[in-house]
């Protein structure tokens, strides 16, 4: 009888399997434990280092070395930082020319670890001026490791000419996902070409094509009309100006006080035009009749013409010299605007406002007699003056006590002179009166007023000849009577004629001259 059983080592083997659950379930439980005993140890530094080499030998020993570092900086909130840079930037052509309009391509990257919000880009204007956008661009947001390209239109300054590169700062600002800001600055370096070159219509041929200088306006001389200006004076300025540039002046405008072309953006294919003018200083001289803004034309190379323009000299002006400001805004070839500003001097003088005549009428004046000629000086003016000598002459007369000093004269004083003149004929005797005073340049000045009196016929008594006094009358010598004319009076007498001497008397022959003829007798009617 056969017997069947289990062998003997199954038992043991039961209770190795029992423990191999035992032990994983017991490493699944100590599991929390250790990692909660390990995140200390990992945020208390931010750089861990480890090394290991491995060496395999036929003898089954190995040994691990490696090493590795990290660097990251974090915030409180456990995450990098955006960090905005430049990328790249670009002008069409690879360089500008001065005054020209471009478009500026430029690009931004994030190679930080968090994203950027509200990116903006602002422009500062300098050597190149924004347009369009006013220099701010509204970026949005940009993502980490990522790049967004963006376009600013600019115009080149005109005073770029004769520079190899121009510089043009760029601000950026963003902040992070805590709002927290931030703000990068970049400097631009964009290089500068020559201005084009002119070429007329119909062209010509050179040999080294080179860019012409641009136009330049500039006042040669200037006088006004009158030459004297005083307070309340109204006067014309004109201006000899030339173009001492090498291209033409194109649309040129004068603006007196000073001004400059219009601020506004240009549209593209649109001439806005506009005149800044209302800005200068008014307070000495300002314009009459028409605005301060005068339109010339245009203006060739080489060539200068004159413009003239009323102003007046306002009333509270004192004495002194005043700059005036004159600008002049045109066009080059090119179509871009430049203004030229230049300073001219007007002077003021303060005038003495004086009345010059005769105190009283005066008394009749006889040729070659004297007469008195009753002077006087009057301060009309609002201030004091002081005047130096007077004088009175004349031509065809003899004068006399006819020059004095005057000296100080208040508001309504008045000086006199009495000078003698002695006219040499009759008619109008015209009298000069000139007065001297020191003015607010401390130079010698005139005053100067014509007189005139009416001089009559030197008096004469009836019956004398013009003369001196003490002439006896002459009289006129009668021409002799013959005895026929006395006998032939007397028949003329008895018949009742007229029997008195012909006028003028006839020439008669001396009384018993031989040969004289005796008049016809005329025949006696009888009864």
């Amino acid at each position: 009888m056969m017997v069947s059983g289990r062998p003997r080592s199954a038992p043991p083997r039961r209770l190795a399997v029992s423990l191999a659950v035992v032990g994983c379930l017991a490493l699944l439980l100590a599991l929390p434990t250790l990692q909660a005993a390990a995140a200390p140890r990992r945020q208390a530094t931010d750089t861990a280092t480890a090394t290991s080499t491995a060496t395999e030998t036929s003898t089954a020993t190995a040994t691990a070395t490696a090493t590795a570092t990290a660097t990251s900086t974090a915030t409180p909130g456990g995450y990098a930082r955006p960090v905005i840079v430049l990328q790249s930037y670009s002008v069409p052509g690879g360089a500008v020319r001065p005054g020209q309009d471009f478009d500026l391509t430029f690009r931004l990257a994030n190679p930080g670890q968090g994203t950027a919000f509200n990116v903006l880009a602002s422009f500062e204007a300098g050597d190149f001026l924004p347009r369009g956008t006013g220099g701010v661009i509204a970026a949005g947001a940009i993502a980490a490791a990522a790049s967004t390209g963006y376009t600013q239109p600019l115009t080149a300054g005109e005073d770029l000419e004769g520079k190899g590169v121009g510089t043009l700062g760029l601000q950026v600002t963003y902040t992070d996902q805590l709002g927290d800001p931030y703000t990068e600055s970049f400097t631009l370096t964009i290089p500068v070409a020559g201005p084009t070159p002119y070429v007329p219509a119909g062209g010509y041929a050179t040999r080294t094509p080179t860019a012409g200088p641009a136009p330049q306006l500039l006042i040669l001389e200037y006088e006004t009309d009158p030459l004297i200006l005083s307070p309340g004076t109204r006067f014309s300025v004109r201006l000899n100006i030339a173009n001492v540039g090498g291209s033409m002046a194109r649309r040129v405008t004068m603006i007196i006080g000073g001004g400059s072309a219009g601020s506004g953006e240009p549209t593209p294919g649109v001439d806005t035009g506009g005149l800044s003018g209302a800005g200068g200083d008014y307070t000495h001289f300002a314009p009459v009749g028409s605005s301060n803004v005068q339109f010339l034309g245009d203006l060739p190379p080489g060539l200068d013409f004159d413009a003239t323009h009323s102003l007046i000299v306002n009333s509270s002006t004192a004495a002194g010299a005043y700059p005036l400001r004159v600008s002049f805004v045109h066009y080059d070839d090119r179509g871009v605007a430049r203004t030229d500003d230049q300073v001219v001097t007007l002077l003021v003088y303060a005038v003495p406002s004086l009345d010059i005549s005769f105190y009283r009428p005066v008394d009749p004046f006889f040729a070659g007699q004297p007469g008195l000629l009753p002077l006087q000086v009057v301060n009309i003016g609002r201030t004091s003056v002081i005047l130096g000598e007077m004088e009175v002459s004349a031509d065809g007369a003899d004068l006399s006590n006819n020059s004095t000093l005057v000296g100080l004269l208040d508001p309504g004083g008045y000086f006199t002179l009495d000078s003698m003149a002695v006219p040499m004929s009759a008619g109008p005797l015209e009298l000069t009166v000139t007065l001297g005073y020191l003015d607010d340049f401390n130079q010698q000045q005139i005053v100067v007023k014509q007189l005139s009196v009416e001089v009559g016929e030197a008096f004469q008594e009836p019956g004398f000849e013009s003369g001196g006094e003490g002439e006896i009358p002459i009289e006129e010598p009668q021409a002799p009577v013959g005895f026929w004319q006395r006998l032939w009076r007397a028949i003329l007498g008895l018949l009742g004629l007229d029997s008195g001497s012909p006028e003028p008397a006839e020439p008669t022959m001396p009384e018993g001259f031989p040969g004289e003829e005796m008049p016809p007798v005329p025949a006696i009617p009888l009864g």
